[in-house]
């Protein structure tokens, strides 16, 4: 992986974090609540955790150590793909 493509990945990590941080001060939480009242909220959260299961996948065949895997993959579904951005940059960042 390139270092262009790891400065990508891990902008775009960044961002998403300073975008919840962002929703958070504007809303704190309520707003979720509003977000799964709506089919489409449901359909959102639906693709983000089809997203995780996919990562976890992707991250389990890649570790050598199930432990391994397995730190890097649960905290996804609680974290949401900021853990996938880290994992991804810090992956390609051992591969050199």
């Amino acid at each position: 992986m390139t270092q262009i493509a790891r400065l990508i990945v891990g902008f775009v990590g960044l961002g998403f974090v300073g975008l919840c941080a962002y929703a958070y001060n504007s809303i704190g939480w309520q707003g979720f609540d509003r977000v799964l009242a709506e089919p489409w909220g449901l359909v959102t959260l639906s693709d983000v955790l089809v997203g995780a299961v996919c990562m976890n996948v992707i991250i389990f065949f890649s570790e050598d150590d199930w432990r391994v895997a397995l730190a890097w993959g649960a905290p996804i579904f609680v974290l949401g793909h900021v853990i996938s951005c880290v994992w991804i940059v810090s992956r390609y960042l051992r591969a050199k």
